[in-house]
């Protein structure tokens, strides 16, 4: 037998394709297949092919063209036939359709959508895992998958090789059924986007012209009342809540139970769900930045404030100790200048009525824009508070590396943001349900704990800060500030709109012409 320098499989096996080393043939690249039944092999030189790639190309044809030869002798005489010769080609075509498809179905393997998916979830989950993904956004994905299997095992669409162009176009009415929410239909849909792209095209369990060709998937139309959801806080509803919170909820883990003894964690968990919610109000950042940050994110800085009732008391406390000195006309003092704004920084510790005003400043990366940027808060003490409460009231001592909320009781790990979602909503429930808070007023949506990011923006558009600096600061875009969080009342604003400028002088100017009429 010739020497073969090199050879590949193919035909899902059935054969393989090769190139001679030695011989009369040197140099040429054939097929081969067993014969059945028996110790032997057939060839079939392959004159066109010039490297193993062409000659794959070729292996169909050959191995067809292979089986017509063992039977040429007993079909001689019948060859002669013209309706033969016909019969031929079109078992000859049909069995390149066979073998066009056995190529297509390797190209295209089946599987099951819902271990396809699984597989794809636990990509997700490894991109948690590095840090490169968010628990909440691989947490919203898995949701949705729920709801996707669900309307395909009602199709009956269990393979993936069942999945045509219309497989989809029925999965807004069916959602719709179970929640009237436009929005959350639409980022479903999105995220059953991602999985076809990014995983069944990608790994071929799809052809990619169904991805490619016209629409694949539906489309819903989102409304504004789509967008109502995570309402901002009336200034009202929240002094109540944080007054709940602080003075009646928080209060009982310091009471003993039958046995004399009080829970540390439970302390613990109470403080830091306190300080946890003004933070999270005061800053804007989303709950897992909160959850996320670090001392060393933190910057505290006393940039002062002057108070005028401090300021002539100080000046006045200093005239008496001249009186009682006898050097009322020796000295002179330079009375405090109360024509100020009492928000302005006063950085000389020296002035009349300086009292303490920290500013903290947060730098924070975005998971979701992986945007690095500063958050500027009036929460300086508040910092300050909760560190004291760590290190004289718990005993723990605070580093730099430590998350700000960190788990002390449990290995100093990120805070449980469940818990937190189901304390917040224990406790809105609670004074719901009770009548004591009244809403938002365009929205009929419970309070979430991303209310606490939209009362941030929404309070700063009603103050009027610039809404690009608004929009750096919490790491979105002006146009997604506009479209998603912008529900100001704007009977609050009625002045700015009605006022009228009385007494105003009208212009005469005069107009210079630079040319004539």
């Amino acid at each position: 037998m010739p020497k073969i320098v090199e050879k590949r499989k193919v035909l899902n096996g059935r054969g393989i394709v090769g190139q001679f080393g030695v011989g009369t043939s040197q140099g040429k690249f054939f097929y081969r297949e067993k014969v059945q039944g028996q110790k032997a092999y057939k060839f079939k030189v392959l004159p066109d092919a010039k490297n193993l790639d062409e000659a794959e190309s070729l292996a169909a044809d050959a191995a067809i063209e292979l089986r017509d030869e063992l039977k040429d002798a007993e079909r001689i005489e019948e060859s002669y036939d013209p309706m033969n010769l016909v019969k031929r080609e079109e078992k000859l075509l049909k069995r390149k359709e066979k073998l066009a498809k056995a190529e297509q179905k390797k190209e295209n393997p089946k599987i099951s959508i819902e271990k396809a998916m699984e597989q794809w979830l636990v990509e997700q989950k490894r991109r948690v895992d590095a840090g490169t993904f968010s628990q909440n956004s691989y947490e919203h994905k898995l949701n949705c998958s729920k709801h996707i299997m669900d309307f395909l095992k009602k199709r009956k669409v269990l393979l993936t090789s069942q999945i045509t162009n219309t497989t989809f176009d029925q999965y807004p009415e069916f959602r719709m059924r179970q929640t009237q929410r436009r929005i959350v239909i639409n980022r479903e849909l999105a995220v059953l986007g991602e999985f076809i792209k990014s995983y069944l095209v990608k790994h071929k369990y799809i052809p990619a012209h169904l991805w490619l060709d016209g629409q694949f998937l539906p489309r819903i139309t989102i409304r504004e009342t789509d967008k109502d959801a995570n309402p901002a806080i009336n200034q009202d509803d929240w002094r109540t809540i944080i007054d709940y919170i602080r003075e009646e909820w928080r209060p009982l883990a310091y009471e003993k139970d039958q046995f004399g003894r009080r829970s540390e964690k439970s302390i613990y968990f109470r403080n830091m769900f306190w300080h946890w919610l003004l933070i999270a109000k005061s800053t804007g950042m989303s709950p897992e930045e909160i959850c996320k940050m670090k001392w060393k994110s933190v910057e505290i800085i006393d940039v002062g404030r002057i108070s005028k009732s401090k300021a002539i008391e100080e000046y006045e406390q200093i005239l008496d100790e001249i009186r009682e000195e006898g050097k009322e006309g020796e000295i002179y003092i330079e009375p405090p200048d109360l024509d100020i704004n009492p928000s302005d920084w006063v950085l000389n510790h020296d002035a009349w009525g300086r009292e303490e005003r920290l500013i903290s400043f947060i730098t924070t990366v975005r998971a979701k824009t992986s945007r690095v940027r500063e958050i500027p808060c009036n929460l300086g003490y508040v910092f300050r508070r909760w560190k004291y409460f760590l290190e004289n009231e718990l005993k723990h001592k605070v580093r730099g590396d430590d998350y700000v909320f960190a788990q002390i009781h449990n290995e100093m790990k990120q805070p449980n943001q469940r818990k937190i979602q189901q304390h917040w909503r224990w406790a809105v429930d609670k004074l719901m349900d009770e009548g004591k808070l009244k809403g938002h007023k365009f929205s009929d949506r419970p309070y979430t704990l991303y209310s606490l990011r939209s009362t941030f923006i929404e309070n700063h558009l009603m103050k009027g800060t610039d809404i690009f600096l608004l929009a750096r600061i919490c790491g979105n875009s002006v146009k997604t500030i506009m479209d998603t969080y912008e529900r100001i009342d704007i009977r609050k604003r009625t002045k700015e709109i009605t006022d009228i400028e009385y007494g105003k002088k009208t212009s005469n100017a005069a107009v210079v012409q630079l040319y004539a009429d």
